[in-house]
């Protein structure tokens, strides 16, 4: 190896992720930092309120494979990521967590990628043949709150989940809730589809600090997979994780739109615009709010 290469290896900062399996002693793989978040930051403090949450885009997409070789044991394909950055792909959507980074010596405003989260909307009937497990399946059934208009048309294995692909925040900043408030926004867009029931992930059996954070956000281990991840030769098993929205979480979901809907009509009202462009914009927004969100 060139001799500059040593020293800029020594300069990286060395990083370990609970998600990788340990040896016999108990020690896990230590990785050199590749993503450009670390070298920027360099450890900056920052203020939790400066964080915004919001989608992915492409120019995140090179920042985002170096995180994952970062956070997780498996060597994720192109194919993975383009699919899920694809506009076109409405089954997959994205949470990043950012903060507008100032950097003094180019006199640049960075907007630095702190955490984020793949998510792909799946049926309960798809969930139910993935894993198997009619256990699974019958206690989200129990948990739905059947609705007569809903009910006439649609099985309970129609119904909708949200499946965590990944998620992950980096090393330095992962005191500061953003894992939660990345799980928040996460439950916030499930919300918006009427027939989505809950959320659910996989994680590999001894990732304790992940267990943890998920039984935290009221996650419940539902189920285990027999060797479900296939790391350097050695099978791992799986623990399913799952949360149900409860009637309250919708209700107060649907209240909230509901507000924010009055507003909106209270605007147009009071506004001087024209009347014909009022109307306009209030069936528009309207549709949306009825095609997402059942209005009681």
């Amino acid at each position: 190896m060139p001799k500059n290469s040593n020293k800029r290896n020594q300069k990286q900062q060395l990083l370990s992720s609970d998600a990788f399996p340990p040896n016999k002693r108990g020690y896990r793989e230590k990785i050199y930092a590749s993503s450009s978040s670390h070298t920027l930051l360099k450890g900056t403090k920052i203020n939790p309120e400066e964080i915004i949450y919001k989608p992915l885009s492409l120019e995140n997409l090179e920042e985002t494979k170096k995180l994952h070789k970062e956070w997780f044991p498996i060597d994720y394909s192109d194919n993975y990521f383009e699919k899920i950055f694809n506009k076109k792909n409405f089954w997959y959507f994205t949470v990043g967590a950012f903060y507008n980074f100032i950097d003094e010596e180019k006199k640049e405003k960075k907007e630095i990628l702190l955490g984020l989260a793949f998510c792909e909307w799946m049926y309960v009937s798809k969930y139910f043949i993935n894993h198997t497990n009619k256990d699974i399946i019958k206690k989200i059934c129990r948990n739905i709150d059947y609705n007569e208009e809903v009910q006439s048309y649609i099985k309970c294995e129609d119904y909708r989940c949200v499946y965590i692909m990944t998620i992950g925040v980096l090393d330095e900043y992962r005191k500061m809730n953003i894992g939660t408030n990345i799980i928040n926004e996460i439950i916030n867009i499930a919300l918006t589809d009427n027939l989505c029931v809950g959320i659910y992930l996989d994680v590999i059996y001894y990732n304790q600090s992940a267990i943890k954070f998920y039984k935290k956000n009221n996650f419940e281990k539902v189920s285990t997979i027999r060797n479900y991840y296939n790391l350097n030769g050695n099978k791992y098993d799986s623990y399913v994780f799952l949360r149900i929205f409860t009637r309250k979480e919708k209700d107060e979901f649907r209240q909230k739109n509901r507000t924010m809907l009055e507003k909106f009509v209270n605007f147009l009202i009071i506004s001087p615009m024209n009347f014909l462009i009022k109307i306009i914009l209030f069936i528009v927004l309207f549709q949306c709010f009825r095609n997402k969100i059942k209005i009681d």
